[in-house]
């Protein structure tokens, strides 16, 4: 408790000065910018704000046209439990034997859940060549890759091809993305491994606001392999969608997975960005591959479906709000049975500029889930429960190159069997303080 006291005095301290401004704070390649006052030409900025960087004059060298960009993320996070890390002892041609006991260290925090270890995050280097259709047809790309405890989220761990299993330990290796794509006036035709952006929070660690994640992330889908096509209709109406390999899958595929994956951006009004998210697809089990290969594919199909809706809104210069609902359900046929997971929930994000170093947030989310996340079966019959949980943060940003996230946050349980899954399943609810910085290059 007195670790815990001393992180929560050292989030809270800011406050007593002076909070990065929405402005200053880059977004995402994943996550759609269009109400950022952003800095436009960062260079891992998403599409909709490359139209302020491009030159009137087209430059001939490829080389000036590919921008370079990178980071690195390391920090600490550590709960009033004393909760250690736990490893699972688990076959090692299974999905798990190289994760984290889910019920130990920091349990069910997406990307947080080393416990009392300073830890390195991410590592991130990127290259990237913008489209620019204005004056016709042009082609770009992107490659990210990610070295850090966050990698393993973003290999292709669905059918365990290509980048899987690149690293030991905590810290693997990964590509985030890796596309190509060519465009015409209003057309992008987009073909590689990529990252749908689904949620509002983006897993690049500078184009997010807190330090740790909602549970959102754990109901959506990080990567996929495949080919996708995007009309901007206006400068405020966007569609999107196409075919992928499965979910967090190469393009190996070999278990003929399917997928589809749609985006719909909506712009009402200047200071108002809406988008639905969609994905539908089907996963193979037995009888695409020998039994010694199917790695805990136990069913012979799973259907798929996600969908989120995220509102944004700009309330002035200095406020910034955020409402988002997800859904999500995964149908087994088994040989001699059928069953269903599902999740649910609504997150929600209020963000308060102060001047140009430092802002403040506040986030709450409700989560309900059956069969998923930690609501495992064979733990609580299935029966499902809720979470909630608080963040309080803090962002500061000294310099271009540098933030600063501490933060403090609550999370507590509902279940009617009693279940409790956090602190090796002894307790309901859970503190967490901790924070990380990020370095910019």
């Amino acid at each position: 408790m007195f670790r815990v006291f001393i992180a929560a005095v050292f989030a809270v301290l800011p406050f007593l000065t002076t909070s990065v401004t929405l402005s200053q704070r880059p977004q995402d390649m994943f996550q759609d910018c269009t109400l950022s006052a952003c800095d436009p030409c960062e260079p891992a900025f998403c599409d909709p704000c490359e139209s302020v960087c491009k030159s009137a004059n087209r430059k001939s060298a490829l080389w000036d046209k590919v921008s370079l960009y990178g980071w690195m993320q390391a920090g600490i996070s550590f709960n009033d439990h004393g909760s250690t890390n736990r490893y699972n002892d688990a076959d090692p041609n299974g999905p798990c034997w190289r994760q984290l006991d889910a019920f130990s260290g920091n349990s069910f925090l997406f990307m947080s859940k080393l416990p009392s270890d300073f830890t390195v995050y991410q590592t991130w280097f990127g290259a990237k060549k913008d489209l620019d259709t204005r004056y016709g047809l042009d082609w770009g790309f992107q490659v990210d890759t990610l070295f850090g405890t966050d990698a393993n989220a973003t290999q292709s761990f669905g059918d365990q091809r290509f980048d899987f299993d690149w690293g030991t330990g905590d810290y693997h290796f990964s590509f985030v993305q890796m596309f190509a794509e060519v465009g015409y006036r209003n057309w992008k035709l987009r073909a590689g491994k990529f990252g749908p952006a689904m949620v509002h929070e983006a897993l690049p660690a500078p184009m997010t606001f807190f330090h740790s994640f909602s549970y959102s992330c754990y109901n959506t889908v990080l990567t996929a392999s495949g080919v996708t096509a995007e009309y901007t209709v206006s400068d405020r109406l966007t569609f999107s969608g196409g075919w992928t390999t499965g979910m967090h899958n190469s393009f190996s595929n070999r278990f003929s997975d399917n997928g589809f994956v749609g985006k719909v951006t909506f712009s009402p009004a200047k200071n108002v960005n809406v988008t639905y998210n969609l994905y539908l697809g089907q996963s193979n089990g037995y009888n695409k591959v020998s039994n010694a290969d199917r790695f805990g594919r136990d069913y012979d199909t799973a259907v798929h479906a996600v969908q989120t809706l995220i509102c944004t809104v700009n309330l002035g210069t200095h406020w910034m709000y955020m409402i988002e609902g997800g859904w999500g359900s995964n149908e087994y046929e088994l040989r001699n049975a059928e069953t269903e997971t599902r999740s649910y929930g609504i997150n929600q994000h209020l963000i308060r500029t102060i001047n140009e170093r430092w802002a403040v947030g506040l986030r709450a989310e409700w989560s309900h889930a059956e069969g998923t996340i930690f609501d495992l079966p064979h733990l609580t019959g299935g029966e499902g429960g809720d979470i909630y949980s608080l963040t309080l943060g803090t962002n500061w940003t000294p310099n271009a190159w540098l933030i600063m996230r501490p933060e403090i946050r609550y999370d507590w349980t509902k279940y009617a069997n009693g279940f409790k899954p956090f602190g090796y399943a002894t307790h309901a609810n859970q503190l967490t303080a901790g924070g990380s910085m990020v370095v910019k290059f």
